[in-house]
């Protein structure tokens, strides 16, 4: 596994290639209504200054859609340092003209630098799905993400996050919560928790964790299988301690999720410990 030291808070870089779905959890989408202020070169110039100030964090690549431009994506991975590591968030579309085989290769030459790519697929089909096949060419940690955006007391959830699972059997998983049902008073809580209830009652639950500021976390197993259940806040800015540093489309540095937060600035990291 492609995993090095983090020190510092995670950098997530907004890539500035529209994805074209409309998956009605994402909090970014209604950042790409309006493209014509988007700098890829003045992402890598905030990209620079990161690596300056924290030199060993987590940079995540999200979107939009990093895969939206392979040659570009490749270009970017080659801008980030090597002591990073590196996360894609991606719904992995494979373009008309191309196979899986030619996206895999494509992401295969990367092997040594991304750390785990994150594949969207719910139990609802908001995208073009490509064929699963792909998850058996990739050769770095892959993950299959599921937003559980249906309410987990309905019978025909449990039926569906079943045939999920076993769709996906013998892979990572991680099913997370729906993000605009969270805050700072549930995100912590099992108790009135009905999709961790779920998820206890068709895997086995090994263990918790351990709690940040911002999310939380539990593993389960479940026929060869790691299932992680994540709970974030749909916002990454508590008390003042920003714990998730935003690079929007516009090369802008933020300092949460939640309404682009604030310009960040820097100043304000200093004396804080990661």
């Amino acid at each position: 596994m492609n995993q090095k030291i983090k020190i510092g808070p995670t950098v997530t870089m907004f890539v500035p290639y529209d994805c074209n779905n409309a998956c009605p959890f994402c909090v970014n989408k209604k950042d790409y209504r309006d493209t014509s202020s988007f700098s890829l070169e003045h992402c890598y110039e905030s990209l620079d200054l990161m690596n300056r100030i924290f030199p060993h964090n987590d940079i995540v690549l999200t979107g939009g859609e990093p895969l939206a431009e392979l040659g570009i994506l490749g270009d970017i991975l080659d801008h980030i340092d090597d002591k990073h590591n590196i996360y894609i968030n991606t719904t992995l579309p494979v373009a008309a003209d191309s196979s899986i085989e030619e996206t895999a290769a494509v992401l295969n030459q990367y092997a040594d630098k991304i750390s785990c790519i994150n594949v969207s697929r719910h139990l609802t089909h908001y995208v073009k799905e490509c064929d699963d096949a792909i998850f058996d060419l990739l050769k770095m940690r892959h993950r299959i993400n599921c937003v559980v955006f249906e309410d987990a007391e309905d019978p025909s959830t449990k039926e569906r996050l079943i045939a999920f699972l076993n769709r996906f059997e013998g892979h990572e998983i991680q099913l997370r919560a729906n993000y605009s049902n969270l805050s700072l008073d549930n995100v912590f809580d099992t108790e009135e928790d009905s999709l961790f209830k779920l998820i206890c009652e068709i895997a086995d639950y090994k263990y918790s964790l351990e709690k940040e500021r911002f999310r939380t976390g539990f593993v389960f197993e479940r026929n060869g299988s790691t299932i992680t259940y994540h709970k974030t806040l749909p916002f990454a800015k508590v008390d003042d301690v920003v714990g998730d540093i935003i690079i929007r489309q516009t090369g802008m540095i933020y300092d949460d999720w939640n309404e682009y937060g604030s310009e960040l600035n820097l100043n304000s990291l200093v004396g804080i410990e990661y």
